[in-house]
């Protein structure tokens, strides 16, 4: 058999080969960007010491208002009508953004924001985004108050008027 048969003979054996190959390929991929279930796990909804401040809260606002932990900023700010580049850094703003505790009146309507502050807010970068979020809480009208420590129920209630 000489050397160009062997290569016409190879010819196809390589094509079917190469698309093998190509569709083992795709078929990776594919899984790889899949949906899968064993990538997720259901976690506490706040820190062990957001709990204890919850319950405190709790106990100081008592039926006055509503506790809504964890609150995206944009569950609660609608972004007005902008030029288009302000808006969707606006958007960006309220979508990343979250908030420890919402506190709303009875027609869930926020009324005041209440972070729970650790060491993670002592950095002059923090200080300065804790600053634009209490500046843009100012501008929608809802309170902010912020705790260190582990104030009582009487002093969370003075803090908020009630």
């Amino acid at each position: 058999m000489s050397l160009v048969d062997a290569s016409r003979m190879n010819g196809p054996i390589l094509l079917i080969c190469t698309f093998a190959f190509a569709f083992l390929a795709v078929a990776v991929l594919k899984r790889r960007k899949g949906y899968s279930t064993k990538h997720y796990q259901c976690i506490p909804l706040l820190t062990e010491r957001e709990q204890d401040f919850f319950w405190r809260l709790r106990e100081a606002v008592g039926n006055d208002l509503v506790i809504a932990p964890q609150v995206v900023f944009g569950a609660f700010i609608k972004v007005k009508a902008t030029a288009m580049t302000d808006k969707n850094h606006a958007r960006h703003v309220v979508a990343h953004n979250r908030c420890d505790f919402l506190l709303c009146d009875k027609k869930l309507k926020p009324v005041a924001l209440v972070e729970v502050d650790d060491s993670t807010h002592n950095s002059a970068k923090a200080k300065a985004k804790d600053r634009r979020r209490d500046e843009l809480m100012k501008a929608v009208g809802v309170s902010v108050h912020r705790y260190r420590g582990m104030p009582t129920a009487k002093e969370i209630r003075k803090d908020l008027k009630l």
